[in-house]
């Protein structure tokens, strides 16, 4: 009888740690977010036979929110980030100016949406590359834009895109690398790859700025044409105006 008390006496115990353990609260396991990124980018233009420069200025990772996140650059000047048409990015941008941007530590201060921040830096070299001398053909026959530009030295790769005045909407077209061998490109307007809206959207008569950037990414970075880790990217624009057939 002794060994059967001993054995329920036992059996108890367990069910009643078993218990303790089923209602303790799982583990929370923080986000260290360890895929948040910024990265800051000297953007050199000719426009209209002028030169200027402006920062374009990059953040991602999951759960990023535009609440809060910014920039602070070498001299202290803010940049509050915000949401643009890139999904899980944000960026801010400086107006086109001829004084080039401050070289320098970039300090990305970034907000989560799990109420977590965290804070990465991007180093601007004190660098840049030629902006391409470029000619845009419009062929309404054949719905077709020639392209043709200079090579740029210490160039890694090629952009090409097609954007209404306001270059803050989303292109209509982009070739996001094109190899540094290349001075020629034909786009086809007939809504295939590389077109990011309908071409619907293309308005008879209106003018459009079509687009050739070089750029060169970060020491050690990949070749890419993700908008990450670029150095510095300098763009000819030439304006066009599209026909319909």
């Amino acid at each position: 009888m002794k060994n059967i008390t001993k054995i329920i006496l036992v059996l108890l115990i367990i069910a009643g740690l078993s218990s303790i353990n089923a209602c303790k609260k799982p583990e929370k396991i923080e986000n260290t977010h360890d895929d948040a990124y910024g990265d800051v980018i000297l953007k050199k233009m000719n426009m209209m036979g002028n030169i200027k420069y402006a920062l374009v200025m990059f953040a991602g990772g999951e759960g990023i929110v535009e609440d809060g996140s910014k920039v602070i650059a070498p001299d202290g000047t803010t940049y509050d980030l915000h949401t643009f048409f890139m999904q899980g990015a944000l960026k801010a941008a400086t107006q086109p100016s001829p004084d080039k941007p401050q070289a320098g530590d970039y300090t990305f201060q970034l907000h989560f949406s799990d109420g977590s921040t965290k804070e990465v830096t991007d180093h601007l070299e004190d660098t840049e590359i030629d902006v391409p001398r470029m000619t845009a053909t419009f062929d309404a026959t054949s719905q077709t834009i020639q392209l043709q530009w200079t090579a740029v030295p210490n160039a890694d790769l090629y952009c090409v895109k097609i954007t209404e005045l306001d270059m803050s909407q989303k292109p209509f077209y982009k070739k996001p690398q094109l190899p540094v061998s290349t001075t020629s490109y034909t786009i086809h307007i007939d809504g295939g790859q590389g077109w990011l809206r309908p071409t619907s959207e293309l308005q008879d008569g209106q003018e459009y700025y079509v687009v050739v950037a070089a750029k060169k990414v970060e020491q050690g970075a990949e070749v890419s044409g993700a908008s990450k880790d670029f150095q510095t990217s300098s763009c000819t624009k030439v304006k066009i105006t599209y026909h319909s057939n």
